[in-house]
């Protein structure tokens, strides 16, 4: 049975391990892709109105349409995720399991031997404008650094960490208390 943990975030017991939902963020992003979704689409039904119409196929209006298509294609998934996106924690003794989906249905999954992630951590958000970064959990496993469970607020992130210790005791380089976050 789901229990909440902090936040949107929700979990269970599941054997010797545990499962976390983290539900995708949504906030001001999403009214804003609404905005761009409704723009593109009138801007584009325009042009192909005007195409439609025409004998005369000019390459501008192909190429135009082109972008339009993938614009709303993009907006349209964006969306999606913001709304029924979620990504699902599994973590027992033996692997920790990071699965993202739209609407229940799976399109990302990634696995690791829990013996091979080191340094879980939190990175807040960072920056403004074009260079900001969502907050988000990392840990290092196969020589990368894994990011997942974006826009995670400050609680949510610790809590889930602090659930995550109480599974599985994860090793942590003494030189990453040294790393200055302030920027």
């Amino acid at each position: 049975m789901l229990e909440k943990l902090a936040g949107r975030m929700t979990w269970e017991r599941s054997g010797l391990g545990i499962r976390v939902d983290i539900p995708a963020k949504s906030g001001w992003s999403l009214l804003f892709m609404l905005v761009w979704l409704a723009f593109w689409g009138f801007g584009g039904w325009q042009i192909l109105k005007k195409t439609l119409a025409s004998t005369d196929f000019s390459v501008f209006n192909l190429v135009w349409l082109a972008f339009w298509a993938f614009a709303l294609v993009y907006a349209a998934v964006v969306i999606l995720w913001m709304v029924a996106g979620k990504t699902t924690l599994a973590l027992d003794s033996g692997t920790l399991d990071i699965t993202r989906s739209i609407a229940g249905v799976m399109y990302s999954r990634r696995s690791f031997r829990t013996g091979e992630v080191r340094n879980l951590r939190y990175q807040p958000e960072s920056g403004s404008g074009r260079g900001r970064k969502d907050s988000a959990l990392c840990f290092e496993a196969d020589d990368k650094t894994i990011r997942f469970a974006s826009g995670v607020t400050d609680a949510e992130a610790l809590a889930l960490i602090d659930k995550m210790l109480q599974t599985y005791s994860f090793p942590k380089e003494r030189a990453l208390e040294y790393i200055d976050l302030s920027r």
